[in-house]
């Protein structure tokens, strides 16, 4: 099976990455509603799962699967050490918090609010969200530029996204509650 998906990445890296972004979005918001929020398969919001699986393989896959290897291209020292440190403090002080911005816009606009409704958002979640990726991506980042190879490094994020996409999740789950309430 990963020889397959390994064939599929070499040949079309930008869908295949939106596929597996997409998919693991999924089951993310699934972790998120079920395993954290426990509502039970029968108030399970699939629109909302939708709505995550749709950024996942409209926005952050192809983001993600263009993002590194412009990194690679553009970010490279005679030292591979200082290539790392500068792949990772541009990652994460220019794409990571960029990325939640969008985020949290996209999914605001996708839950049927509006723009004031985005600035809200934005102001109720965007520092929480940025400051939690902040305590878990900079290590990931570091091994994954050091250690793995381009074209497998969304595969790392993506697995690794699984937890972080069920936060994700949850942040929008409760930010659309704090939208309704006002």
């Amino acid at each position: 099976m990963f020889k397959a998906y390994d064939q599929l990445l070499h040949r079309h890296p930008i869908a295949v990455q939106a596929v597996t972004t997409s998919g693991l979005f999924i089951v993310g918001d699934i972790l998120a509603q079920q395993a954290v929020e426990r509502k039970g398969l029968s108030n399970h919001d699939v629109s909302r799962t939708l709505r995550l699986a749709s950024f996942g393989g409209l926005i952050a896959g192809p983001a993600i699967a263009l993002w590194y290897p412009f990194l690679q291209r553009t970010v490279a020292f005679k030292r591979e050490w200082q290539s790392v440190v500068a792949r990772v403090a541009l990652d994460q002080t220019v794409f990571a918090p960029t990325f939640i911005g969008i985020f949290i816009t996209s999914t605001t606009l996708m839950n049927g609010h509006s723009l004031a409704d985005v600035k809200v958002r934005l102001n109720d979640g965007y520092r929480e969200a940025v400051v939690n990726n902040w305590k878990l991506w900079p290590a990931v980042q570091i091994v994954n530029f050091a250690f793995v190879p381009l074209l497998y490094r969304s595969l790392v994020v993506n697995s690794i996204a699984t937890g972080w996409n069920t936060y994700l999740s949850l942040l929008t789950s409760r930010l659309d509650g704090s939208s309704k309430s006002e």
